[in-house]
C-alpha cells in the first residue's frame, strides 16, 4: 500500500506525491493533470490536460489553492482506496488490507461510485463524491426541513453558486450521522436524474467514517469514527 497524509482544504482531500499536488475526486470520471501522463504508485497512467474545457488551472482557481492533478474514478478504480479523515491519511492498495466493521455493495455511473443511504425513512441513491465539500439533495426532499443557512460552492463547468442548506440525519445501514445538504442548480440536478441518483454525499460522510472504497469490486467497507 502507498500512503499519504491528507490535507483537508475546505472539505477537499488533497495529497502530495513528489512534485504533484493531487485532489482525490471520486465524483470525477476522468483524471485531469498538467501533462498527458501521470506517474502514481508504481504505474504510469494516461490522462487529459483538458476535460470538456476544464483544466487543473481552472480547478485551482475555484478551489482557492493550487493543484497539479485531479485524480478521478478512472485511476482510482485500479485501487482499494482507504480514506481516514480523522487521522488525516489516505492509502492506495492493489490488495485489500485493514479491518472494517461494516460493508455495503455499491454501483457506479461513468465510474463514479453510487451508494444507498436512508434519509427521512426513504432509501435513496447517492453519488459518493470526495470532491464535494457539501452534500446535495433535490429541493423536494429538503422542503420540510428548516434552513441551516446559505453556503457558497462551485461545480466544474457551472462555476460558483449559492445554496440554501439543511442539516438532516442520514443513515448508512444502522449507522446514523448528520449531513449538511444543499440544493443543486437545476442543470446539475438533471445530471443526478441521468445517473439514476437522488443526491450527492460528500465531505460529511468521509468525516464521520473511515472507509475502504473498491469501485471495481463494487463494495464499500466503513467504520464509524469515535467522537474525540
Amino acid at each position: 500500500m502507498i500512503t499519504f497524509q491528507i490535507n483537508i482544504f475546505k472539505g477537499h482531500p488533497i495529497i502530495k506525491d513528489g512534485e504533484n499536488t493531487i485532489l482525490i475526486d471520486t465524483g470525477a470520471p476522468s483524471t485531469i493533470h498538467v501533462a498527458n501522463s501521470l506517474e502514481f504508485g508504481a504505474d504510469r497512467y494516461g490522462c487529459t490536460v483538458n476535460y470538456m474545457g476544464l483544466t487543473v488551472q481552472k480547478i485551482s482557481e475555484m478551489l482557492g489553492t493550487e493543484i497539479t492533478t485531479l485524480i478521478g474514478a478512472d485511476i482510482l478504480s485500479n485501487y482499494k482506496v482507504f480514506l481516514d479523515y480523522q487521522n488525516a491519511s489516505a492509502g492506495f492498495s492493489r490488495n485489500e488490507t485493514g479491518s472494517f466493521g461494516c460493508e455495503t455493495g455499491i454501483s457506479s455511473f461513468m465510474g463514479i461510485p453510487i451508494i444507498e443511504l436512508t434519509v427521512d425513512g426513504k432509501r435513496l441513491k447517492f453519488f459518493l463524491d470526495t470532491g464535494a465539500k457539501l452534500s446535495y439533495l433535490a429541493s423536494q426532499l429538503t422542503a420540510n426541513h428548516k434552513s441551516a443557512g446559505i453556503e457558497d460552492d462551485f461545480y466544474p463547468g457551472i462555476g460558483c453558486f449559492k445554496t440554501e442548506c439543511y442539516e438532516i440525519s442520514t443513515c448508512i445501514g444502522d449507522k446514523e450521522f448528520m449531513v449538511k445538504y444543499g440544493n443543486l442548480p437545476s442543470l446539475l440536478q438533471m445530471t443526478l436524474t441521468l445517473g439514476g441518483t437522488n443526491g450527492i454525499i460528500g465531505f460529511d460522510f468521509f468525516n464521520h467514517f473511515k472507509v475502504c472504497l473498491d469501485i471495481k469490486g463494487r463494495k464499500l467497507k466503513y467504520q464509524q469514527n469515535t467522537i474525540r
